[in-house]
This record gives structure tokens, C-alpha cells and sequence, in this order.
């Protein structure tokens, strides 16, 4: 497995109980969605991420607990902790209007009608409500800066993967989202 064909789903926070649950964050939507992979890769990074198959995986509040075959009591469970959680790029399963947040990463971002460029996705954040991009404005703007653009129906219009570009209608107002850099 290349650290290039794996994607990163979740983060392990540490220990829970006696028998070696692992307390787990999941970047998956819904969070339960982690659950359905029965083999995750863990490791600070994809390139030194090893395969451990999952006995067990349950929603805990807000978190999820799993079990990881060879993992059976909290010392072997609090190695874990700070690790990342992996699962190969080809079995993880997207509806047409969903994305990979990997798959925005480097995306030009466009004003919709003018295509005016407003920059590149950088990251994504999730702040609750909604997800928003990231994107930074290139060194020779007029005004340098960063935007934070919420990812839904009515501001994201158009994301073409093939050309990797995303259009944006940004209504009235929207200049708060945007935070110049000196």
C-alpha cells in the first residue's frame, strides 16, 4: 500500500477501559461511517501506516470506540494514542455530489459569471453548521489574503474535479469572509 492511495479518516484520541478500546475522532460523514471499514491503516503518517483489521466499532457519545485485532488491554490501546486512521482511497464510496476533501485540496476557486480568480483551496474546515474552504489568493492579488468560503448549494455552484476548479456565487455581504494579509 502507497501512503499516496490512502486517505485519512479519523484520529485516535487514546484509551477506553480495560480491554484495549481505542476513543476515536472521525472525519467521516456521518461519523459512524468509520465503522464500515474493516481494516484500518494507523500510523503518524499514510508512509508509515500499518493495517490492523477492526473487531469492533460503536458510536460513544460523541466519539467513536473501536476495537483493533492484537489490541486487547489499555497499555497496548494508550500506544496508540495521537495516531492517524487510514483506509485505502479505493474502497471508500461517494455519491455524484459529494467530494473527497483531498480531491478540493489545490482546486483553483472562481467568481461565478466573471471568473474571476479568487485563489486556491488550501484546506478545509469544518466548524459545525458547515464545511468551509480555504482558499488563498495568490501573491499578486490586488488585495493578498485568505477566504472562508462556506461549502453548500447556494455559494458553491460548480465543481469540476477534471479541470479542478470550483465556482463560487458569493452574495452580497460575503466580503467578511475574507481576511487580508499584510
Amino acid at each position: 500500500m502507497t501512503a499516496e492511495s490512502l486517505l485519512h479518516i479519523g484520529d485516535i484520541l487514546g484509551a477506553h477501559g480495560l480491554k484495549g478500546a481505542l476513543i476515536v475522532f472521525s472525519h467521516t460523514r456521518p461519523a459512524q461511517a468509520i465503522a464500515g471499514y474493516s481494516c484500518w491503516w494507523i500510523g503518524k503518517t499514510a508512509a508509515t501506516a500499518k493495517a490492523y483489521p477492526v473487531r469492533r466499532c460503536w458510536q460513544h457519545g460523541k466519539r467513536m470506540l473501536a476495537e483493533l485485532e492484537g489490541v486487547s488491554d489499555c497499555d497496548q490501546a494508550a500506544l496508540f494514542k495521537k495516531l492517524k486512521v487510514w483506509v485505502p482511497i479505493d474502497v471508500v464510496e461517494t455519491d455524484d455530489d459529494e467530494y473527497l476533501w483531498e480531491e478540493l485540496i489545490g482546486c483553483r476557486v472562481i467568481k461565478e459569471g466573471t471568473l474571476e480568480p479568487l485563489g486556491t483551496v488550501t484546506a478545509l474546515e469544518e466548524y459545525g453548521a458547515q464545511d468551509n474552504l480555504l482558499v488563498h489568493t495568490p501573491d499578486d492579488a490586488a488585495e493578498p489574503g485568505e477566504w472562508l468560503i462556506p461549502f453548500i448549494e447556494d455559494v458553491v455552484t460548480d465543481v469540476n474535479l477534471d479541470d479542478c476548479v470550483i465556482t463560487v456565487d458569493l452574495p452580497e455581504g460575503m466580503d467578511v469572509c475574507f481576511t487580508p494579509r499584510s
